[in-house]
């Protein structure tokens, strides 16, 4: 009898490890946000702008309110076309907390929510491809980028812009994955209390549920809908703003594109209004395609997939934020269509249309893919990084000169900060702190060149010669308040006025071939006509080198300030 031979079993065929891909993840991953953290913590300041100085108010009005109802009246009390409800309860509770409100803190809450915008992302991408982690660095670096820069270094902003559409976003999420609306319904209502935009979420909504059949949830949606507006509405006053034309129709065409493509602001390039829109027709004819491609899926028993009907309420979403922005605003200029404070749509767009085309269309390599997506996004990443360091210079000196200017309302150097608002707010350590003696002294440096004083039907200008700029320096990095300001000094009081040299728009910038300011080309410092109190100034240069240290410089040059009344309709924002 014969022994059966002994066979050998084939060990499986090994599995590569997956442990470098997820080294890769999170590394590219990781260094966007670390980078967009360090230069926050050197940018940033505790100075309240515009909108802000309502939560002041709220904080008054919350400390006097003496029932519950009173309380939630001042809560949801209508700002503008808005109830900002979301933005009141943070701040409220974050002076409950700390004894004293930090419009510091508050940017780091809504820039920190950005990170549940990412979360979503890779939710979905979990959900619809493979290695799904590789894909995550692109979305990384087109969310979290310095394009963002005005919400990222504005308290209310950055609380309510980020928020509207991360709430939106993940109420459309639910609301298509998820076979009850009731969570959904709970996102929508907290959405539409952070911003009037919100109201989009429920047309929109029910639009996603009948396309998947779901007409017992849209009935709820619809009544909870109803419900939601009739409390946003019941004591709703029309604001008084400003009109907008609207007798140019390319203009509103184009308008609509550079909203949604206003992420290509952050190129090196003049003309980022028609980038803006060349970039939103691509976008538009993106999805133009998919949903020409998706429609025929309607006549399905389920109707749409979830992730299709996600995709098309986000870019509805997108779609009428940008018709509602572009109608009213499109009179004000390109500026205001492509404004940083709106720009979170259009990186939205971005990162969810690379995220829709992995998950519908690719079918080649995971590494191409991801690869192709961080050199596209790294460099969008870069170029935005290096030129919106001049915005972000603009934005914090204009917060110090605020400050500094109400602040010090009298001819020496004390403040007039009342103790009411003592009380709610600290000043933010500022460099003219350690100056004030500088500031008010005599200007006994060398003389500064200015080139002119004059005016034009909206401003005060001075223009600074370029000798001047070269010899003080510019902001930096590291350094954002060194370089020039300009003192204005009366024998009544002080201002100070925030100046910056003219950014260069070329593609060397980025590339580090070209510094981002010309030192030989002269600039214009604008100062509104309803800034100074009415009056004589000697206009001084105040030079703030890299280590602090202060020079005031005599120019030769005076300013007379006529009375002046602000005529033009009220702005909203």
């Amino acid at each position: 009898m014969t022994s059966s031979p002994v066979v050998t079993p084939t060990p499986p065929p090994s599995v590569p490890s997956q442990l470098p891909a997820k080294l890769y993840a999170l590394i590219f991953s990781l260094l966007p946000i670390a980078a967009l953290t360090w230069v926050w913590s050197l940018w940033s300041i505790n100075v309240p702008k515009w909108d802000d100085h309502t939560l002041k108010a709220l904080l008054l009005g919350m400390e006097k309110a003496t029932s519950l109802p009173e309380a939630i009246q001042h809560i949801i009390k209508q700002h503008n076309e808005h109830r900002i409800a979301y933005d009141r309860v943070i701040a409220w509770l974050d002076y409950s907390l700390f004894g004293k409100l930090s419009y510091t803190r508050l940017m780091a809450y809504g820039d920190l929510s950005l990170l549940a915008l990412v979360a979503l992302f890779g939710v979905y991408l979990a959900r619809y491809t493979q290695r799904w982690y590789l894909f995550l660095p692109p979305v990384v670096l087109f969310i979290i980028n310095l394009a963002n820069w005005e919400n990222l270094f504005w308290a209310m902003s950055a609380v309510q812009n980020f928020a509207i559409v991360i709430w939106s976003m993940w109420a459309f999420y639910t609301l298509s994955h998820r076979p009850s609306p009731w969570l959904a319904i709970g996102l929508a209502a907290v959405a539409t209390l952070i911003s009037g935009n919100g109201i989009l979420l429920w047309p929109v909504g029910a639009a996603m549920l009948f396309v998947q059949h779901r007409h017992k949830h849209m009935v709820i949606w619809l009544g909870a809908g109803a419900l939601v507006l009739f409390l946003y509405f019941f004591d709703y006053v029309q604001p008084s703003v400003a009109p907008s034309k609207h007798d140019d129709w390319l203009k509103i065409g184009s308008g609509l594109l550079a909203f949604l493509g206003a992420a290509a602001d952050a190129l090196p390039f003049y003309n980022t209004y028609w980038l803006s829109a060349g970039l939103g027709t691509l976008l538009v004819g993106f999805w133009l395609y998919v949903f020409v491609k998706v429609l025929p899926d309607f006549r399905k028993p389920a109707g749409w997939s979830a992730r299709d009907t996600f995709a098309a309420g986000a870019v509805a979403f997108a779609f009428g934020t940008a018709a509602v922005v572009v109608w009213n605003r499109v009179g004000w200029g390109e500026s205001a269509i492509i404004t940083s404070r709106y720009r979170i749509y259009s990186l939205t767009l971005l990162a969810l249309t690379y995220c829709y085309w992995l998950s519908a269309f690719y079918k080649k390599s995971t590494w191409q893919a991801a690869l192709g997506g961080l050199v596209v996004a790294g460099a969008f990443w870069w170029s935005a990084f290096i030129m919106n360091q001049h915005d972000a210079y603009v934005l914090r000196r204009f917060f110090v000169t605020s400050q500094f200017n109400w602040t010090y309302r009298s001819p020496g150097p004390v403040s007039n900060m009342d103790s009411v608002t003592s009380r709610l707010i600290d000043n933010a350590p500022a460099f003219y702190d350690s100056a004030l003696s500088t500031i008010y002294g005599p200007a006994t440096g060398p003389l500064f060149p200015i080139d002119s004083v004059f005016r034009n039907p909206d401003n005060y200008l001075i223009q600074v010669s370029a000798a001047g700029l070269e010899s003080a320096g510019v902001p930096s990095l590291r350094h954002p308040d060194q370089g020039v300001w300009i003192q204005m000094h009366s024998p009544k009081r002080t201002y100070l006025i925030n100046t910056m040299p003219l950014r260069r728009r070329n593609w060397r910038v980025p590339l580090g071939l070209l510094p981002i300011y010309n030192v030989r080309e002269p600039f214009i410092v604008p100062i509104p006509l309803t800034e100074l109190d009415a009056d004589t100034y000697s206009i001084n240069a105040l030079v703030v080198a890299a280590d602090g240290s202060t020079q005031l410089r005599p120019t030769q040059k005076t300013l007379t300030v006529l009375p002046y009344t602000l005529k033009e309709p009220v702005k909203n924002w």
